[in-house]
């Protein structure tokens, strides 16, 4: 039996996390901005009402997978790839490295582990484009170069992050060893090309045969079988779960009854329950005062938490990086004006669910502290409420 203590809290959570959810939206942020400050004021740090259990560890775990699997059906891979492969590889490559190098070093220089510096590299990889594409589309700019630009970076990116996380995890195993990398690297690319290259057949099979049913609820059930046997796969060979949840997700973007059945039935049940409670849940695991109480480390000026230094030096290093990165990139091809380049670099800053979804997995392989996991989700939170800003100054002049 579930204790009623874990279903109020469940009722707050859901509660919450959409009252404050809707409020920031209408200010003109993203929901997710909201969903967290429910989590804060719900956690540890406050009212204590979400405490960090194992039942809350299922309950997101679960929530991660499906915001995943989410994500890649609103990837229509093949279309938008065909349009911009080269241009979006090139701009997530330099953003990417970029970004993954300068947090990583700025981690590492503080004095923390190396494998803690990798990892929150590559959490900062990916960037969180669906907040770009929010502001975008209130300001009327939704078919413009700049708005299919991200699209497809945004894309790649995400696609990048994967990889790396995958990468990174495997090498937790066999260590530092270019012959086991290279093999490694060929594992995982051939693991996501195969998937994506015969997947997409045998799921439009399991489809079309779910269709002699007389509902569509078949179609769903194949749809979830689908998401967590390549989630279950994915994980099985030594590439990341969350992984096989994307790609899962990207068989069935084109699937003839995506639009229809699939994407919105999933999109209800997620962000009706599994998406709040993923950002909810997130909110409460940060803890301010640990970051306040941490170790002080001394900058000649004064003697500050290593962690306030390490959430200023990540944040600035972040916004730097992909504002850079998509400078040189954007000039280097050549095919963008100035002011486009700075409309992309700014909607490229946020960081948002991959973030935390790789941070969620650091904590559950534990190389990350709950200290560097409420770091990470403070800058998701700071990127969030920077980007809307500062696009909307940029299309206003």
């Amino acid at each position: 039996m579930i204790e009623a203590a874990i279903l109020f809290a469940l009722v707050l959570m859901l509660l919450l996390g959409k009252a404050f959810g809707e409020l920031f939206h209408k200010l003109g942020f993203s929901p997710l901005i909201g969903q967290m400050v429910a989590g804060i004021a719900l956690g540890p740090m406050c009212l204590n009402v979400v405490t960090l259990t194992g039942d809350f560890e299922l309950l997101f775990n679960i929530s991660v997978l499906f915001m995943m699997f989410l994500m890649g059906l609103a990837v229509d891979f093949e279309k938008v790839m065909s349009e911009n492969v080269y241009k979006a590889s090139f701009m997530s490559l330099i953003g990417g490295c970029l970004t993954f190098f300068s947090a990583s070093t700025i981690t590492a220089l503080l004095g923390f582990d190396i494998n803690v510096a990798l990892l929150v590299g590559i959490s900062f990889i990916s960037t969180s484009t669906a907040i770009g594409f929010m502001v975008l589309t209130k300001l009327g700019d939704n078919y413009s170069r700049v708005f299919k630009s991200i699209v497809a970076v945004g894309i790649t990116d995400d696609i990048f992050a994967m990889l790396a996380l995958s990468l990174f995890l495997s090498y937790l195993s066999t260590g530092v060893d270019l012959e086991s990398a290279f093999k490694l690297f060929l594992l995982v690319l051939g693991f996501i090309i195969f998937v994506l290259s015969f997947g997409r057949s045998i799921t439009e099979r399991l489809i079309k045969y779910s269709r002699k049913s007389t509902d569509e609820q078949s179609i769903i059930s194949y749809s979830l079988i689908i998401l967590f046997f390549v989630a279950f796969l994915s994980d099985s060979i030594g590439v990341a779960s969350v992984t096989g949840a994307f790609l899962a997700g990207t068989l069935l973007a084109r699937s003839q009854f995506s639009y229809k059945v699939i994407t919105p039935k999933i999109e209800a049940v997620s962000e009706g329950f599994f998406v709040p409670i993923f950002f909810v849940y997130t909110g409460a695991r940060i803890n301010i005062l640990e970051i306040l109480s941490s170790e002080n480390i001394d900058l000649m000026i004064a003697a500050i938490p290593i962690d306030v230094v390490l959430f200023l030096g990540l944040l600035m290093a972040v916004l730097a990086s992909k504002l850079i990165g998509t400078y040189i990139s954007a000039s280097m091809i050549g095919e963008y004006k100035d002011e486009e380049i700075k409309k992309m670099g700014l909607a490229m800053t946020p960081m948002g669910e991959y973030t935390l979804v790789i941070g969620q997995l650091g904590l559950v392989i534990g190389i990350l502290t709950t200290q560097i996991y409420s770091v990470l989700a403070l800058i998701v939170l700071a990127t969030s409420i920077f980007t809307p800003i500062m696009l909307r100054k940029a299309y206003d002049r």
